[in-house]
């Protein structure tokens, strides 16, 4: 895909990423908002290590993941030579491993001239340490057509589901890192220089539950069946970008600052044929709020990134917020 049309995409809508991990309430204190301080930062994906009790996010533009304690801390966690555009970030603490997707849309302070679409990974670190651990690439299974791996869920069983934006894919790692697509299907194809599939979670009754941006659906997909596919009916809501399974097994949809830029929790009672909505957060068009978390006090975060900046030629802004939804 070329340049032009990568950065037009990006500009119409951008990523997510999430974990869906259940989290019960503890002794921990989260305050309700934290304060991110660092210049062109512009975090995109967001999960909450509750090994460590602490977040961990990714930066778009400095090709970095970044740890923030509960004390309000910031600090580099891990990066790579590979790492450009980390997207979405999964921290799995059953398998001490912190699983981050990357893309390069050219935006990148490690971008290179005419690198906008030639990376396609996703990097596994020690959870604990932050140290590279491997780096799997899946750049083969879209080799003349755009690539963006974006969002993480990971199944009981510890195999790995990433979503593609630019292409019709669900790619797999299995529980030792073999590459394989899980589910190509046209029902994910994105719209012209637009992003599809975007935010995915791991439903504990066996299924993958995704959205797709173009086209603001939510979707389930059968992890017995990879083809069988299904609109999740009485969601409504515009341009999505990360999801999370809250304490409840409710859904929380993050809609981004091109759309309202709030968050929608869904619940539904008939195994996801359908749900309806019980509850709306404003976080702010401006704040262009991404992705969320479920933290081990039992309550959803989420990240603004100030994307809205970014995407005009802005690479200065200095502050975001990591804040609690109603």
């Amino acid at each position: 895909m070329k340049t032009t049309i990568l950065i037009t995409a990006f500009s119409l809508l951008f990523m997510a990423c999430d974990s869906e991990k259940k989290s019960g309430e503890t002794s921990v204190s989260l305050k309700s908002k934290y304060t991110i301080t660092d210049p062109g930062l512009y975090p995109e994906g967001i999960d909450y290590d509750s090994k460590n009790q602490r977040f961990l996010f990714s930066s778009l533009q400095k090709g970095a993941v970044y740890a923030m304690n509960l004390k309000g801390e910031l600090s580099v966690f891990a990066t790579s030579s590979k790492l450009v555009l980390p997207t979405g970030v999964y921290t799995d603490e059953i398998r001490n491993r912190l699983i981050v997707s990357n893309a390069d849309l050219g935006i990148s302070q490690k971008s290179t001239e005419g690198s906008a679409g030639s990376v396609a990974t996703v990097s596994i670190f020690n959870l604990t340490s932050g140290e590279l651990i491997k780096e799997i690439d899946f750049k083969n299974f879209t080799p003349n057509t755009g690539c963006c791996p974006n969002d993480i869920a990971v199944d009981n069983n510890g195999n790995i589901y990433i979503t593609d934006s630019f292409s019709p894919i669900i790619y797999k790692l299995d529980t030792n890192y073999n590459a394989s697509v899980f589910s190509k299907n046209i029902l994910f194809q994105p719209k012209p220089n637009e992003f599809g599939l975007n935010g995915i979670v791991f439903h504990p009754d066996g299924y993958l539950l995704a959205v797709k941006t173009d086209t603001s659906k939510l979707l389930k997909i059968a992890l017995s069946d990879p083809e069988k596919i299904t609109e999740v009916t009485g969601a409504a809501f515009s341009a999505p970008d990360g999801i999370e399974l809250d304490k409840n097994n409710n859904l929380v949809i993050v809609e981004n600052g091109l759309g309202l830029g709030k968050t929608h929790t869904f619940k539904s009672t008939d195994n996801w044929s359908s749900a309806a909505k019980i509850n709306e957060t404003n976080i702010g068009k401006d704040e262009f709020p991404t992705t969320a978390a479920l933290a081990t006090d039992g309550n959803v975060y989420v990240i603004s990134s100030k994307l809205g900046k970014f995407l005009s030629g802005d690479k200065s802004q200095s502050t975001y917020a990591i804040q609690r939804i109603n």
